[in-house]
């Protein structure tokens, strides 16, 4: 159920779930949006249903601490998003909707339950930043050998190999422009 509520120069959708209320706020004039969610129960949640078209133009979305497990397939209409911050949720497989995000800049996905990345991670050509702290990683240097925008990687937390940090490092410094990895926290 979708409700569109004006007060002043925001928008208010508010998503019922039997689980779950999420309430999603969107600034117009700055294309911004604030998330706060309220969880009723522990489980992880699957927020199911489709993004409605007038939030089409946001350029920022954060979905933190919710449970969710997974994005809806809509999530892929919010094309001019550049800003997707999923940070402590449950999410134990990469969210592949975010690959249609071409878009995207910075991505956060800590404090999940990812153990591998998508193999056409790349598709982000225009990612600058990607935080992966504190999820279940051991591999991430093929997944983001392409990324050949990215500025910031942050990968504290995860169950790296020596060998994998090694990789990248070297990764650092073969990249032309300057690159920021954080192993360590």
């Amino acid at each position: 159920m979708c409700e569109f509520l004006l007060h002043s120069q925001f928008v208010l959708l508010v998503y019922l779930n039997f689980y779950f209320a999420f309430f999603l706020a969107v600034q117009l004039d700055m294309g911004h949006v604030l998330t706060e969610a309220i969880s009723k129960d522990s489980k992880a949640l699957n927020l199911e249903g489709t993004i409605p078209r007038t939030v089409a133009k946001l350029t920022e979305v954060e979905v933190l601490n919710v449970f969710l497990a997974r994005l809806p397939t809509s999530t892929s209409n919010l094309a001019n998003l550049t800003r997707l911050n999923l940070n402590y949720n449950k999410f134990t497989q990469f969210p592949e909707v975010v690959l249609d995000l071409i878009n995207l800049t910075h991505l956060y996905v800590n404090g999940n339950q990812l153990s591998t990345l998508p193999a056409n991670l790349n598709s982000l050509e225009k990612l600058q930043e990607l935080e992966l702290r504190n999820n279940k990683l051991k591999r991430v240097f093929k997944y983001i050998v392409d990324l050949n925008n990215l500025e910031k990687l942050s990968v504290a937390g995860n169950p790296l190999t020596f060998q994998e940090i090694r990789r990248l490092m070297m990764l650092m410094d073969l990249k032309s422009q300057r690159m920021l990895i954080d192993i360590a926290g």
